[in-house]
């Protein structure tokens, strides 16, 4: 399993992407993806787009991190949106009905639409 790896691009002025790729599993990289996320996310921004096509697994944990950034998003009026989840990540947000409260794109281009 691969470690989680967080690579971020400012989109525009109030939106970013952050693509994630690896294991969303409880542990020392997922705080960290999480640190750096909390830094970057500033007041300015208001749409947070999770790329996960490169996230091989996520638990509790992982899901965790994905409610409290969407929490965070909600709470200054913006939104979070997950893109192009694989069936592993779609069946668990299923089974959580966290998929009734996540919004989920296909494809960034949707994402950035939306």
């Amino acid at each position: 399993m691969m470690h989680l790896e967080a690579s971020i691009e400012q989109a525009d002025a109030t939106t970013l992407i952050i693509t994630l790729t690896g294991a969303m599993t409880l542990g020392m990289k997922l705080r960290e993806v999480e640190s750096k996320i909390n830094q970057v996310a500033g007041d300015g921004i208001h749409k947070l787009v999770l790329d996960l096509a490169g996230v091989e697994y996520a638990d509790s944990a992982g899901l965790g991190l994905l409610m409290l950034l969407h929490g965070k998003m909600k709470t200054r009026g913006g939104q979070l949106r997950l893109v192009a989840p694989d069936k592993q990540l779609r069946d668990l947000f299923k089974l959580t009905c966290t998929d009734t409260i996540l919004t989920i794109d296909p494809d960034r281009a949707a994402a950035l639409a939306g």
